[in-house]
């Protein structure tokens, strides 16, 4: 707790009024101490007010402010909370400040400035200012005491928002909310899959990057928000499955959500297996010879060691570089051969290797029989799944909070600290979730960790969740 106070010592006066004629008084104390009286009218004024602040206080505690005035009288006052620039202000005509008008810095995280001073356009009374950094509930104020003691009480947590249809099947939410820590501003989508006409689904686009609202217009979305990571040339870093065709695959075994016909959301951490068998003629016993290899993965960056494999799902060439090696297959056959940013045929895909993958694949010449294979783990393709889309790390799990992020292998600019977020969840009435939090922004937002952000999930109703690109991609 912070405590303030400050207390006007009447003894100290009393002394020297019986020290000095009453001329001689009001005369010293205009010059030796005219903040004792605030007022250029000295004891005129002083005699004028009829009520003397005696002590001022102010607490402040882990969830509220409280002001303490304590006067020698009862007093009348006027309380405004104007929230145009986040102010607590109370008037109290006829009372003199004493030694109290000052302005004073506070190290709070809501009340950061108290000014005490005398009403403007009024013959006498005192103003005291309490200056916060952000928006709060209604203060309350009342008089004990007799009237003689002023309390002023003031919550810090604060929040308001709203949830509105915006067509069948849609809803979106807006609340702001300043917490102890700061304020938080969030945005949020609460969608029914059954609604008729209603659809959801993933959009890659072309060249990479663009702008969530630049998508939206593309595609004639009624609404939209960002979703996997991606790499710095602007492929996927994580799971896209679009209309039942693997886009990009699984990321580190890392979260993600996938989205059936019927409605049903699913978030499971999903991997993928696979394989390529090269199979040689016959040799002199007239056995094929067959060389195995596994997939390390598919349609993702290609990085040391590593044998990719690149469909046209994705885009038209693999976008590698020259340090591996390439093997264009089509109809089970070997049609070409390259060093990097092969073309994939419409009908077949490309194997790329780099290091001992990549000396693999040069044992390979047009015309070799080939056969690879891969699948997802769980196999949602083989299932069913309509549409999907990585993330990470899980956030909550059969309701109760989970995260995730050690496990999943994300770095501590995803599982540390505050920052915008983006949130998929999936609620036990089978309703889609996505919300965003604005962050980095210490008068606004100031973003959420991801056990809060867990919170905030539950908070919506969600009994599964899971957390998707963030950062400046937060839209």
């Amino acid at each position: 707790m912070n405590h303030w106070v400050l207390v006007n010592d009447r003894r100290f006066l009393s002394m020297i009024r019986r020290a000095a004629g009453g001329l001689l008084l009001a005369f010293l104390l205009l010059h030796i101490c005219p903040a004792a009286w605030g007022s250029a009218g000295g004891e005129a004024a002083s005699l004028e007010a009829h009520i003397l602040l005696e002590e001022c206080q102010y607490y402040t505690t882990d969830d509220k402010i409280i002001l303490d005035l304590q006067l020698d009288k009862p007093v009348s006052y006027n309380m405004i909370y104007s929230e145009a620039d986040n102010k607590i202000i109370v008037e109290l005509p006829g009372v003199d400040g004493g030694s109290f008008y000052g302005d004073v810095e506070v190290d709070d995280s809501v009340l950061y400035r108290v000014t005490i001073g005398p009403l403007e356009d009024e013959a006498e009374g005192l103003r005291v200012i309490l200056s916060l950094r952000y928006k709060i509930p209604e203060p309350l104020a009342f008089r004990v005491r007799g009237g003689r003691r002023l309390l002023i009480e003031a919550e810090k947590e604060f929040r308001q928002g709203f949830e509105t249809f915006i067509v069948p099947g849609l809803a979106y939410g807006h609340w702001r909310k300043d917490t102890l820590q700061g304020p938080l501003f969030v945005n949020y989508m609460r969608v029914d899959l059954h609604q008729p006409g209603l659809r959801v689904g993933p959009v890659v686009a072309d060249q990479g990057r663009k702008m969530v609202h630049e998508l939206a217009a593309e595609y004639g979305a009624i609404a939209g928000v960002n979703g996997v990571y991606f790499a710095a040339n602007g492929r996927p870093l994580g799971l896209v499955v679009i209309d039942g065709k693997l886009i990009s695959p699984p990321y580190f075994n890392r979260t993600a959500a996938g989205l059936w016909a019927d409605g049903t959301v699913r978030i499971d951490n999903v991997t993928m297996s696979g394989e390529v068998r090269w199979i040689a003629e016959a040799g002199e016993r007239g056995t094929p010879v067959e060389d195995v290899r596994p997939i390390d993965g598919v349609n993702r960056v290609r990085y040391a060691d590593e044998l990719i494999v690149y469909t046209p799902d994705s885009s038209p060439t693999t976008g590698t570089n020259s340090y591996g090696w390439e093997v264009i297959v089509e109809g089970n056959r070997v049609i070409g051969l390259g060093q990097g940013n092969s073309t994939i045929p419409e009908n077949g895909y490309v194997l790329s290797g780099h290091g001992n993958a990549g000396q693999w694949l040069r044992n390979l010449e047009i015309g070799d029989y080939i056969e690879a294979d891969w699948k997802l783990i769980p196999d949602w393709l083989q299932e069913g799944v309509v549409h999907a889309i990585g993330g990470g790390p899980r956030l909550l799990r059969n309701g109760q909070i989970a995260v995730t992020g050690q496990e999943e292998r994300f770095q501590a600019d995803i599982t540390q600290g505050r920052a915008p977020r983006t949130a998929l969840g999936v609620t036990a009435a089978g309703e889609l979730l996505l919300a965003t939090v604005n962050g980095r922004q210490s008068n606004i937002s100031i973003g959420m960790t991801l056990e809060e952000l867990a919170e905030l999930m539950q908070e919506l109703g969600a009994v599964d969740a899971m957390n998707l690109d963030g950062g400046g991609s937060s839209t």
